[in-house]
């Protein structure tokens, strides 16, 4: 069902405070909770909506400055609460808002493949920005410098809001994406929801991270030991193991939930003097996490490399270069065993005046459609490769000349029978065929196979010749 936008603007006002309130239940210091996760949903809205959602977040901001004294029953008079509550919409989502637009612009610049540069920068605007909003806000808000606890809220503030939205800008992006199509942003990250398999085994490592965090927290809880505390560092093991075996979007979840279930730890056991500890491995978590899963897009942008490099887009053979590369493989294997190799050249007949007549879309199509056949008349070990425009190569191992004759002939055929929607359109094919003795290289043996395909065309193409003699055969 599709949101008007004053709903989806009410929806967003309504997601906010929510979030607020969930942050004021795991305060541990004054004004200071182990993550603050409104400030996520501000930076993902104007990292995704942009500057159409400053209204909407200024009353969000507004409105939890009342909520916040309805909870706590300060003294505050009206116009104080209007005056702060203003001051904090100003800040919130100025300070945000700037840094967002600021990471979307360089979003934009970024490679799809790059996301180093794109978490770093990430990072850095995270960091940054909640770092001069937590500084801002106790000046401006809590007179913070003669504030007693100045160093404890400031601190807790900065990193807080940045776990914030560190730890969830990427979730909220996600969700938010179905209110707000946005094209081209972040698409490097590719945060959709995933197709629907293997939810046992995500279902499983959530169960784990789990577990584990929940066990270092009643230890270093039980024992009052902050060294127990740090090995929460260690939970990125798990959260690694997500994120090379799921998708982004479950990253980013597995992620919110862990740090949620560390806010909601922290807040139950009451381990105030470790809050820290548990703050920073938020953060680290994250930060690992994110940095890992370059890993797997690097690993996705080589292998499209490598398709580009060793295989033609068009046909689907392997490229020139690649297709000699296997060939001297091939050679020197032959050599050592003692074994027949033989090589095939196909040139397609006439190929320009297809182009010429019926436009290059449709010589494509028959380049596809001549690869296809060619590779359905070849066995797995044989191997296939696009030499030209027109032109194909196939090494086929462990075969005598007369036998690749054969097969040659056996392609032709099937060539010469190909028929497509333009029905005055043929097809035919010649062929020079040689084989390999022990003491030929590649190039001579592709010299003496060109030599045959040159004398094919000359006999009058659609003709398959050998170098060692030259039988004519003609359909």
């Amino acid at each position: 069902m599709k949101l008007d936008v004053v709903s989806k603007h009410l929806l967003l006002i309504f997601s906010w405070l929510a979030l607020w309130r969930l942050a004021v239940f795991m305060e541990y210091a004054p004004h200071a909770s182990i993550w603050f996760p409104p400030a996520g949903l501000t930076f993902a809205a104007y990292l995704l909506v942009g500057w159409r959602v400053v209204g909407t977040m200024f009353i969000a901001c507004m409105l939890s400055t009342f909520w916040e004294h309805m909870v706590f029953q300060d003294q505050r008079t009206i116009s104080e609460l209007l005056t702060s509550g203003a001051i904090f919409a100003v800040i919130h989502n100025l300070i945000y808002g700037v840094s967002a637009h600021l990471l979307r612009g360089a979003i934009e610049q970024v490679d799809t493949y790059n996301l180093y540069h794109l978490v770093m920068r990430f990072m850095i605007t995270a960091s940054v920005s909640s770092f001069f909003m937590a500084l801002t806000g106790m000046v401006l808000l809590y007179g913070g410098l003669s504030l007693a606890s100045f160093k404890e809220s400031w601190l807790g503030w900065w990193i807080g809001d940045m776990s914030g939205i560190l730890v969830l800008t990427p979730l909220f992006i996600s969700f938010m994406n179905r209110l707000y199509p946005k094209r081209g942003l972040l698409t490097a990250l590719q945060f959709s929801l995933p197709a629907t398999h293997r939810r046992w085994s995500y279902g499983a490592k959530l169960l784990l991270c789990s577990s584990l965090l929940t066990i270092v927290v009643i230890m270093a809880d039980l024992f009052n030991s902050p060294e127990i505390a740090c090995f929460v560092f260690f939970l990125a093991l798990p959260q690694m193991w997500i994120v090379y075996t799921e998708t982004p979007y479950r990253t980013a979840l597995s992620l919110a939930l862990y740090s949620f279930l560390t806010a909601a730890l922290v807040a139950v056991f009451g381990v105030g003097t470790q809050a820290y500890i548990y703050q920073f491995a938020i953060n680290v978590v994250a930060c690992s996490a994110y940095f890992a899963m370059g890993v797997p897009a690097l690993v996705s942008a080589n292998r499209m490399l490598h398709q580009k490099a060793h295989i033609d887009h068009l046909t689907q053979a392997y490229t020139r270069q690649h297709f000699l590369t296997l060939a001297e493989q091939q050679i020197k294997q032959a050599r050592r065993y003692g074994q027949a190799t033989s090589l095939l050249l196909i040139d397609v007949d006439k190929f320009k005046l297809i182009n010429d007549k019926y436009g290059h879309s449709v010589g494509d199509r028959v380049l596809e459609r001549i690869a296809v056949e060619i590779k359905s008349a070849l066995r797995e070990s044989d191997i296939l490769g696009r030499f030209g425009g027109d032109e194909f190569m196939v090494m086929l191992p462990q075969t005598q000349e007369d036998d690749a004759f054969e097969v040659a002939e056996q392609i032709r055929e099937r060539l010469a029978g190909l028929s497509f929607v333009q029905p005055d359109l043929s097809v035919s094919c010649s062929f020079g065929v040689t084989g390999l003795d022990a003491s030929q290289s590649f190039q001579d043996a592709f010299e003496e196979a060109d030599n045959s395909l040159l004398a094919a065309k000359r006999a009058g193409r659609n003709v398959t010749l050998m170098a060692s003699e030259t039988p004519l055969r003609q359909a």
